[in-house]
């Protein structure tokens, strides 16, 4: 399973790198196309808005990942081990709350728009709400996983996957105290 889900966020941060790729290429050639020949691209900007979408929602399942997200951990910092696991399982509970809204949200959006096409390449718009259902499922999916990870562990052991660089950095400097 460690191999699927390592496959998985390399194919994923693969697709954020080639989607922020397409975007420049594509800006960059329209702008020397329009100022220098006085042509442009029509799909250019459709094409760049898609990928910048899938680009987002790309990113924050990867940050959700690898807990990269802003967290404000002044409260949790302060409690003991077990209120900190019990806020920790509130947090995830109220993430997949608000997940499961953004997948309503994204769902009824996704079929309104099944049948209308883009103004300039005429592809569906159910493409650019698609990218929520999709980010929706599969964060629904991490979130869940990480809080029957954390229910299963003993309060205070649980930290977020870091990789040996951040923790190394992490462990050299003091965190969420102040002074």
């Amino acid at each position: 399973m460690k191999n699927v889900l390592t496959i998985y966020f390399a194919a994923l941060k693969v697709l954020i790198v080639s989607s922020l790729v397409c975007i420049t290429l594509l800006i960059f050639l329209n702008v020397v196309l329009r100022y220098g020949f006085n042509s442009g691209l029509f799909f250019s900007e459709e094409i760049s808005r898609l990928a910048f979408v899938w680009l987002v929602f790309a990113g924050a399942q990867l940050m959700l990942h690898e807990n990269g997200h802003i967290g404000v951990d002044m409260l949790t910092s302060r409690v003991s081990p077990v209120v900190a696991k019990y806020l920790l399982v509130i947090t995830q509970l109220l993430m997949l709350y608000v997940t499961w809204l953004f997948l309503l949200g994204s769902w009824k959006q996704t079929l309104i728009n099944l049948h209308v096409g883009a103004p300039s390449t005429g592809v569906s718009m159910a493409l650019f709400y698609g990218a929520g259902l999709v980010f929706s499922v599969l964060s629904a999916l991490l979130i869940a996983t990480q809080l029957i990870d954390n229910l299963r562990k003993p309060a205070g052991s649980y930290r977020p996957q870091r990789s040996d660089e951040e923790a190394h950095v992490l462990s050299s400097t003091e965190t969420g105290v102040l002074k």
